[in-house]
This record gives structure tokens, C-alpha cells and sequence, in this order.
């Protein structure tokens, strides 16, 4: 019996459910509460319709989720009626200029996708990194193909990978994209903080968007409440959701800040099922 004395973990569920509310499937990150992964999808799952698993570091001995974990998340996906998908490691750099830092890179992502394939997910996010110093784009290109087929290769599908865009030059991860048609995570906020307008970016790869991360901006700081955001970009926002079919993630990490997204997106639903 737990010593009385203990402080014990309330977690207060959430004010507002969007589950099932939107014609998109609707997602949030798996750290909301002070908990781990299987906490957070037991305490979230009520509310949402997928979680985020966020594996944003490989480099410590526990970074890769357990086959035990897996297996708890798999059975709380059922149970909670929950979906799941991954971000993968942002340590890592598939178009390093050094060879042993892109096996390393590739050996990581065939861990990480294998470890959770059995979960189902919609979609794996990936960062493509690379030194702005570097100026041999053309080196960065071939090198990242050439890890991305090794790590992808009878595992994946390449749309089931989904390339961020977490700075002003996405562009530059185009042929990328073409050559190993792969999927895209539109991040707004991102887009937000670097001054990019969010409809071109979502006209050029609609076709290609599987999972888009939503969350506030304010003064070029991102991962803010929705209700941050003025009524015309919110407005704008619900326009390009109009057209989309796939998952929107709320990137928020505390729950007061998903609340209050979660409340914003609520007022937007009317329109969004017009």
C-alpha cells in the first residue's frame, strides 16, 4: 500500500471534448499531463480523436518506447477508441555531410518506425535538418534520399512519412519530397513565425498534406493557445481546414493551453461542416 504521505497525481480531465466534431481527425501531443505516454492517451482519449506520440530524442537509452509500452498503447488505442502517429526524433540528420552520422540517422528511423508500426499510425513526422552554413544543397538533397530509401525500405510507404516544414526554406526539401513521394506535415505555426503566407504553402502540397500542426503564435513564439490568434487568421485557418481530410494536430503542451485551443476550434466547427 502506498505510503499516505505520498503525493498522489490528480489529473483533471479536460473541460471541452472535440472528439469526433470535425470532419478532419482531430489530435493533440501525448504530453499534456506531468505523466507518460500511457497516462497521457488514458486521461486524453475521451477527448480527442488521436494522440501525437512526440519521440523527440534518440539519443538516451530509453528514447525508443518499449515493445511493452507499444503493446499498452496498442490496447488503449482500442479501448479509447484512439488512433495514434509518431513524430520521430529531431536529433538526427539523414543529409549530414559525414557518413557515420547518416547511418546513424538511418538506423535510428528504422528502430523507431519498426518499433511502432504496430500501432498503426497514420502518419510519422520527420524534421529534415540541415546546417544553414551548408551551401552544397545539392549534397544535402541526394545524401537525405539517399538515407530516407535506406531507412523507408520494406518498411514504409514514403507518403506514410510526413516531412515538416520547421523553417523558411522548405522549398529546398521539394525534390526530396518528388523523388521519394512522400507525404507533408504543414505546420502553421511554423509558417506563422517565419511570415509565410499559409495559403500558397497549402495550395502547392494539399495533395501531398497528411497530418497539419496547429497552435498559436504570439510575437514570433510559437505553440500558443488558438485563442491567441486574431479572428481573421482564425478565419483564414477554418477556410484551408474546410478543404482537408486528414489529421490536425493542436500542439499544445499543457493542459490549460489545450483547453483553450480546444474551446477555439470548437467555435470554428459550425463552419468547418458547412
Amino acid at each position: 500500500m502506498a505510503d499516505a504521505r505520498e503525493p498522489t497525481t490528480v489529473f483533471e480531465p479536460l473541460r471541452v471534448s472535440a472528439k469526433k466534431a470535425f470532419p478532419f481527425t482531430l489530435a493533440c501531443p501525448s504530453f499534456i499531463y506531468r505523466a507518460g505516454y500511457a497516462e497521457n492517451v488514458r486521461h486524453l482519449a475521451p477527448f480527442v480523436d488521436e494522440i501525437e506520440l512526440l519521440f523527440f530524442e534518440s539519443r538516451f537509452a530509453d528514447s525508443l518506447p518499449s515493445t511493452a509500452l507499444i503493446r499498452e498503447l496498442a490496447e488503449l488505442g482500442k479501448t479509447g477508441d484512439v488512433s495514434y502517429n509518431i513524430h520521430l526524433p529531431t536529433d538526427i540528420h539523414p543529409g549530414h555531410p559525414h557518413a557515420d552520422l547518416r547511418q546513424r540517422a538511418v538506423e535510428v528511423l528504422k528502430r523507431f518506425i519498426d518499433r511502432c508500426l504496430p500501432l498503426d499510425p497514420s502518419t510519422f513526422t520527420l524534421h529534415l535538418n540541415r546546417d544553414p552554413a551548408d551551401l552544397q544543397v545539392d549534397r544535402w538533397q541526394a545524401a537525405t534520399i539517399e538515407s530516407l530509401e535506406k531507412a523507408l525500405a520494406g518498411r514504409l510507404p514514403g507518403q506514410r512519412l510526413s516531412i515538416e516544414n520547421i523553417d523558411a526554406a522548405f522549398f529546398l526539401a521539394a525534390p526530396i519530397i518528388k523523388d521519394l513521394d512522400l507525404g507533408v506535415c504543414m505546420d502553421m505555426g511554423h509558417l506563422l513565425v517565419y511570415g509565410e503566407d499559409l495559403e500558397p504553402f497549402f495550395d502547392r502540397w494539399q495533395a501531398r498534406i497528411r497530418i497539419v500542426h496547429l497552435h498559436g503564435v504570439v510575437e514570433l513564439i510559437d505553440h500558443r493557445p488558438l485563442d491567441r490568434l486574431p479572428a481573421e487568421r482564425l478565419n483564414q485557418i477554418a477556410g484551408l481546414l474546410k478543404r482537408f481530410g486528414g489529421v490536425v494536430s493542436l500542439e499544445n503542451f499543457s493542459q490549460a493551453a489545450l483547453e483553450a485551443s480546444l474551446e477555439t476550434m470548437m467555435t470554428l466547427a459550425p463552419r468547418l461542416k458547412d
